[in-house]
């Protein structure tokens, strides 16, 4: 009998995290080093919904990268759903042609969602801006200048979505370069960018560690998310541009004023938000003690445009997403102990466990340790 090419396997009740070994025989994929406990986590996080849609059909045929050993490997799989539910077929090597498909793929969806964005969304704000401008024409004084002052705002709001989109464009899906980085340097970079004062503050819980990263991208991402914090979570009245504080402060400031609140707690005094850093296993966190993200509203936060924010453009979590998996990480939200929202960063690549001592920089830590705030 011809030896058919490819690994055969078997997958209980098409479950996409078993993925039994029925016979080897190809030389260039070795059974034995393939995942032999969940298969899913093996997968590329990017991957990992691709692969659960193609065995929920019928017919399996896709392509996605999984680890093996210390390397990813691009890989196909192609088979079926048998008479007993379970999932059969082989298991391949993805061709460079598999490959280039997926990512000729993968640019048709950016370009069919950037699409989608400028037949809407641009198209609402670009409609006030002419209607008003046409309304001023009809009147003088205050009432003109008031319809003017809306298309002002319609166009400064249109800016930020094509900033926001130009930004999603360009961060890909893959970091060309990394170096090993203090992630505290980064964290107060991007704080000095979004600006603080009394109403909101900046809680670094311990000290933390240096992870391999492309910095710019990891402080854009932190900038991100210090902003969707402020403007979900701060007065009313404040947005990020208007806070007033230290931006452009030397290297060396401390984010703020804080003190004991006698539960151990380091907490600022005066702030109606408190935003919090620090560590996880493998990881790092960033959280707010706002009002949070409803459970069934924190897979669609991530989504491009999806936004309740009414002058939010939507895409700032989805740049986070993408830059996260552009790094290979993963980033989920949940409920901070307490109340609020919490992002939590996985699969990142640690360099220093312990972190570096940052009180001698003038920064501010928890001393408990641990994560009281958290």
């Amino acid at each position: 009998m011809e030896r058919r090419p490819g690994v055969a396997y078997r997958r209980p009740n098409g479950d996409p995290s078993r993925f039994v070994v029925e016979a080897g025989g190809e030389p260039r994929l070795d059974a034995d080093a393939l995942p032999q406990t969940d298969w899913l986590e093996a997968t590329a996080e990017a991957d990992r919904e691709r692969l659960r849609s193609a065995l929920d059909d019928g017919t399996v045929d896709v392509t996605y990268r999984l680890a093996i050993g210390d390397d990813q490997t691009w890989v196909r799989e192609c088979g079926r759903r048998d008479e007993s539910g379970d999932v059969v077929g082989y298991l391949l090597p993805a061709s460079e042609r598999a490959e280039r498909r997926r990512r000729l793929e993968r640019e048709r969806e950016r370009l069919e969602e950037f699409a989608s964005v400028v037949s809407h969304d641009l198209r609402n704000p670009l409609s006030v801006a002419v209607g008003n401008v046409e309304l001023a024409k009809e009147f003088e004084g205050e009432a003109a200048d008031e319809r003017l002052d809306r298309a002002h705002d319609a166009l400064d709001w249109m800016d930020d979505l094509i900033s926001d989109l130009l930004t999603l464009a360009r961060e890909g899906r893959s970091v060309e370069e990394t170096a090993t980085v203090d992630l505290r340097s980064v964290v107060d970079a991007a704080w000095r960018t979004v600006g603080s004062g009394p109403e909101v503050a900046l809680v670094v819980d311990g000290p933390l560690p240096a992870i391999e990263c492309d910095r710019s991208r990891l402080r854009q991402a932190l900038e991100n998310l210090f902003r969707n914090a402020i403007e979900h979570g701060a007065p009313g009245d404040c947005s990020p541009s208007e806070l007033p504080g230290d931006v452009g402060a030397d290297d060396d400031a401390a984010p703020g004023p804080f003190a004991d609140d006698g539960n151990g707690d380091v907490a600022p005094r005066d702030a109606s938000l408190r935003i919090f850093v620090g560590t996880l296993p493998g990881g790092f966190y960033v959280a707010d003690d706002g009002p949070g993200i409803e459970p069934s509203e924190r897979e669609a936060v991530f989504e491009p445009g999806h936004t309740t924010a009414d002058d939010g453009t939507g895409f700032g979590l989805a740049i986070v997403e993408r830059i996260a998996e552009a790094h290979g990480w993963s980033v989920s939200v949940t409920e901070r102990r307490g109340g609020g929202a919490r992002f939590e960063f996985e699969g990142v690549d640690v360099v220093d466990e312990a972190g570096s001592a940052e009180s001698d920089r003038g920064g501010v830590t928890s001393e408990s340790g641990g994560s009281p705030t958290e």
